[in-house]
C-alpha cells in the first residue's frame, strides 16, 4: 500500500518548469532512493513530498487523502514526517535539548520528552551524549544529533537529503546502518536523496533517477555529456574524449547526455570479439563488493562503472590497477 503518492506533478520557479513528473508512489515501510546529477531536481522533489514546497502543478496523496495546502491541514500531516537537510542547524545548547526541540513545539510532557530523547539518542547510537554541547561534537555526529532529533518524532515517512554527503567514511557507514535499523526496527518509511549511487543501491528497496526535472528508467551511471555527430559508419556520440556508438534506431539528433548500465558493459582481459561496436581499454581503479555482484571503477579516457558476478570476478583474477577491456552495444546506450 502507498503511503504517499504523486500525480502529473509540475514545479515552475522563476517561469522556468524544474520538474515534471507524470506519476510516483511511495510504499509503506520501504526505503526509496532519489538520484540525479546537480540540478536535477532531487531536493526539489523531497521538498514537495515533505509539503514544504506546493508544486505549481498536480497532486499529492497522503495515506490515501488528497492534500490540501490551508494552514491547518499542513500542521496536522507534517506532524506526521520528518525531513532532515544536508547541512542541519544546532542550537547553541546541550544534545539533549536539540533533541527535545520538536517534542516541546508540539507540547510533549517533560516525562514523555525524556523518554523520547533516550530512546531516540539510543537508535543513533549517542546515549551518552545528552549533556554535551551540541557545538563540540564532529559533522558526523551532528548528522547523528539531527537524525535523532527527527526520530523523537516518530514519524511515519523520513526525509532524508544527502544524508551522506558532508560527513568522513567511518560515519557514513555508521549512518547506513542505523538507516537500515530504522527502517526495521520502526517500519519507517524513508526517502533518500543522493549522489552515491552504490549507496543508493546498497541500501534502498527502489532507485528513482532524475534527469532534468523528469524521471529516467536508467541508472545513472556512466552518464556522459556531449552530442551526437552524424558519420557514415552511424551515429556517434561525442563526448570530448571518446566516441561512443549509439543505435541508428534512437531517433535522437540533439541529445546532449547518454548513460549505459552497468550491467550492459561485459568485461575481458583481452579484446572481446563480437558484433557490439564499442570497445574501450581500461584500468580498474576501485572495487567495491555489494554482494552478489561486484561493482568496478575503471579509468579509461572517460570513467566507466561496471558490473559484474562474484564469479566472473575471481576466475579473471581482477585486481586494482589491472587492465581490461570493456565492451558494449550500440543499443545499450541511453539517451537522454
Amino acid at each position: 500500500m502507498n503511503i504517499l503518492e504523486l500525480r502529473h506533478i509540475q514545479y515552475h520557479y522563476n517561469g522556468k518548469k524544474i520538474l515534471d513528473i507524470p506519476s510516483i508512489g511511495i510504499e509503506r515501510g520501504q526505503i526509496y532512493g532519489l538520484v540525479g546529477p546537480n540540478g536535477s531536481g532531487k531536493t526539489t522533489l523531497l521538498s514537495i513530498m515533505s509539503l514544504i514546497l506546493k508544486p505549481t502543478a498536480g497532486q499529492v496523496i497522503y495515506e490515501a487523502k488528497p492534500v490540501y495546502y490551508d494552514h491547518k491541514s499542513l500542521t496536522t500531516l507534517r506532524s506526521s514526517m520528518t525531513m532532515v537537510l544536508q547541512n542541519p542547524y544546532l542550537f547553541h545548547t546541550s544534545v539533549g535539548k536539540n533533541v527535545a526541540y520538536g517534542l516541546k513545539v508540539r507540547k510533549f510532557s517533560k516525562k514523555e520528552r525524556e523518554s523520547r530523547i533516550k530512546e531516540a539518542l539510543h537508535l543513533v547510537g549517542l546515549d551518552d551524549f545528552e549533556r554535551r554541547g551540541a557545538r563540540q561534537i564532529s559533522g558526523g555526529e551532528t548528522q547523528l544529533v539531527a537524525l535523532a532529533r527527527a526520530l523523537a518524532l516518530k514519524p511515519h515517512i523520513l526525509f532524508l537529503d544527502e544524508p551522506t554527503a558532508n560527513v568522513d567514511t567511518r560515519h557514513v557507514h555508521r549512518l547506513e546502518r542505523i538507516i537500515d535499523r530504522i527502517n526495521q526496527e520502526l517500519d519507517t518509511t524513508i526517502v533518500i536523496t543522493t549522489h552515491n549511487l552504490t549507496q543508493a543501491y546498497r541500501l534502498t528497496d527502489r532507485v528513482l533517477s532524475l534527469f532534468n526535472g523528469s524521471l529516467v528508467p536508467s541508472t545513472m551511471y556512466n552518464l556522459f555529456s556531449g552530442r551526437i555527430l552524424i558519420k557514415d559508419e552511424g551515429p556517434l556520440f561525442d563526448t570530448g574524449k571518446i566516441g561512443i556508438w549509439i543505435s541508428p534506431d534512437s531517433g535522437a539528433s540533439d541529445a546532449d547526455h547518454v548513460t549505459i548500465d552497468p550491467e550492459d558493459i561485459i568485461v575481458s582481459k583481452k579484446p572481446f570479439e563480437s558484433s557490439a561496436r564499442n570497445l574501450f581499454e581500461g584500468t580498474i581503479s576501485k572495487i567495491v563488493d555489494q554482494g552478489g555482484k561486484i561493482a568496478l571503477e575503471v579509468q579509461s579516457r572517460e570513467i566507466f562503472h561496471v558490473w559484474i558476478t562474484e564469479i566472473s570476478f575471481r576466475e579473471m583474477g581482477l585486481n586494482i590497477g589491472s587492465k581490461i577491456y570493456l565492451t558494449f552495444k550500440a543499443s545499450s546506450v541511453h539517451i537522454l
